[in-house]
């Protein structure tokens, strides 16, 4: 199974209605909690009529989301989610390691 998206095959994400709007009105940044509170509710608002609103927050979900609006909810609603039972395990990132990361016996030993 493959980690990368095939060209050929649709994606949850292709048949989002967000797609032609506005990427900031997803990502408010609101000087005041009412002018925050408007931008998010005006996200919502697209989100609530998306055939693919449950496939976006799981996906939010599980790779933890730290930022916008998806599948119809804030950072701070996912973050909520997250801590029940009901919610999609996060999965792990894989560990990248970088020249440099190893120790010095490791790096010794290397050469």
């Amino acid at each position: 199974m493959s980690m990368y998206h095939n060209e050929n095959e649709e994606h949850w994400s292709d048949h989002a209605i967000c797609r032609g709007a506005d990427p900031d009105l997803f990502f408010p940044i609101g000087y005041s909690a009412p002018v925050l509170k408007a931008q998010e509710d005006a996200a919502k608002a697209i989100c609530a009529n998306c055939p693919v609103k449950a496939e976006c927050l799981s996906w939010a979900l599980q790779v933890g989301e730290p930022d916008g609006v998806w599948g119809g909810t804030t950072p701070e609603e996912r973050r909520y989610l997250r801590r029940t039972s009901d919610a999609p395990v996060r999965k792990p990132l894989p560990v990248i390691v970088v020249r440099g990361d190893a120790s010095e016996s490791e790096h010794a030993s290397a050469a």
